[in-house]
């Protein structure tokens, strides 16, 4: 048997990948985030890193590039050299979102990037101002449904997750109601409190908080399962409008090309994070719900989450320049 030159470099670079994803990670491991610090993916990256940190004995560094709904920071992780020490905490308004409502978007949500573990996801709920006329759900979607009558609803910015809900949510429930985009929740919260807006889709961890403080009131859940949510709080998609959910996710990835071997140290690392009872406590104390899955149901779940959030888009004729 002829061995030649190019086949021991060969084999010598793989015992070399293997020897370096075995003591993964050596040095500092930066995770990206698309979004400003404070908000439900940044929180959950956060206690991530931190779990991560403890495991390893290596800092996880969370970075912060916030800009057109993850895309900057999705950019910036396609390109990093797959050696996974730069990762991201994905997101649906990134992955399953953006690259069906944007034009020129510039990167492939499958197959840049390497799925490692799906985290968790947050429901978003229904809320009116704390003056509202509107005391429940069929008061709203009754009124909204006569001629003349005509609601506005405030999202977080054109394509946002809670525009596509606003959307999703007028189509189905068959209510006239006029799309008012801000710059971020944060905006979208002071006008709708003020009135200046009749309703909005915010994540429990912006509605929740508010409500508790007499700011905004929560009339129904968007959540995927009748046990996720606030409890005693009617479940649209269960009760109403069947199949309706807004539900965002995060997950772990990776550029693509990650080593096999990273991935699956990083995959049991996370599961193991997210299984303990501390966590799953405090996460669930910011209504967000915990996930444990392989990297393969993590992919499978991208594709379900883009295929459903792209025939939303259709129907709703949704498309930014």
């Amino acid at each position: 048997m002829h061995i030649t030159r190019r086949t021991l470099l060969a084999a010598g670079l793989a015992c070399s990948t293997l020897a370096s994803a075995a003591g993964y990670p050596e040095k500092p491991v930066n995770i990206t985030v698309g979004f400003s610090a404070g908000g439900p993916t940044d929180i959950v990256a956060r206690l991530l890193a931190e779990r991560l940190t403890q495991k390893f004995g290596q800092s996880f560094i969370i970075e912060n590039k916030a800009g057109a709904s993850g895309a900057v920071a999705a950019n910036l992780v396609k390109k990093a050299a797959p050696d996974g020490y730069t990762l991201m905490i994905g997101s649906s308004s990134t992955l399953s979102i953006i690259p069906y409502v944007q034009k020129g978007v510039q990167f492939d949500p499958i197959k840049d990037f390497t799925p490692i573990a799906l985290v968790a996801s947050y429901p978003y709920y229904l809320t009116v101002p704390p003056d509202s006329r509107f005391k429940s759900y069929d008061e709203l979607v009754n009124f909204a449904r006569q001629k003349g009558n005509q609601l506005s609803y405030a999202s977080a910015g054109n394509g946002a997750i809670n525009h596509l809900a606003g959307e999703w949510f007028k189509s189905d429930a068959g209510i006239n109601a006029l799309h008012v985009p801000y710059k971020g929740d944060s905006a979208a919260v002071i006008d709708l409190s003020a009135g200046r807006v009749d309703f909005a889709f915010l994540a429990g961890v912006v509605a929740i908080p508010q409500a508790q403080a007499g700011k905004l009131r929560i009339l129904a859940s968007a959540s995927s399962a009748p046990d996720k949510g606030l409890k005693d709080t009617l479940v649209i998609g269960q009760q109403k409008l069947p199949g309706f959910a807004a539900e965002p996710w995060n997950g772990l990835m990776g550029p693509a090309g990650l080593p096999a071997e990273v991935v699956v140290r990083l995959n049991a690392a996370v599961n193991e994070i997210m299984s303990t009872p501390e966590v799953k406590a405090r996460l669930l104390a910011l209504d967000q719900y915990p996930f444990t899955s392989s990297p393969a149901q993590f992919k499978n779940y991208i594709q379900k989450q883009s295929t459903h959030w792209a025939g939303v888009i259709k129907k709703s004729n949704i498309v930014l320049d």
